[in-house]
């Protein structure tokens, strides 16, 4: 059983880092007469973050720093625009999403994989006094390439 998993993780580094990360598996999958059959058993999430060849960002749960959040009306989306080109401006390097989910208008910044990253980028920004309220929050982030 070992065994087994210790030859598995090498050659998911090597799928990883050799740029064939969406085609590995459907080509260990392939019926080839003569050689056998090979079934791929992996969690949805390691499926997500092998698709990003397709053009596209693979999709996860992951987190983002909240620093605007307002209410359904205009004046909301107006600040949360205003606060997206403000962190365009001043804090380049993260993308940043304004994010209508009804009756919340909100402004994100960043895509973390983990909670801990989100948090020390939170506190840098906090560190400004630049925002009136600031928080993580638990999203499906788009990874990088």
């Amino acid at each position: 059983m070992k065994m087994r998993y210790l030859l598995m993780i090498p050659m998911l580094f090597c799928a990883l880092f050799a740029g064939a990360q969406s085609n590995i598996a459907r080509e260990l999958e392939q019926d080839i007469p003569g050689q056998g059959r090979v079934i791929v058993n992996q969690p949805e999430k390691l499926s997500a973050l092998m698709q990003s060849s397709n053009g596209k960002p693979a999709r996860v749960e992951g987190y983002r720093v909240m620093v605007y959040s307002g209410n359904n009306s205009a004046q909301a989306r107006d600040e949360a625009n205003k606060m997206a080109k403000f962190m365009r401006e001043n804090f380049p390097g993260a993308e940043v999403y304004v994010v209508f989910e009804p009756p919340v208008r909100s402004c994100l910044y960043g895509d973390y994989r983990t909670r801990e990253e989100a948090e020390a980028v939170m506190y840098r920004l906090k560190g400004t006094k630049k925002f009136k309220e600031i928080s993580v929050r638990k999203c499906v982030i788009n990874l990088p390439y």
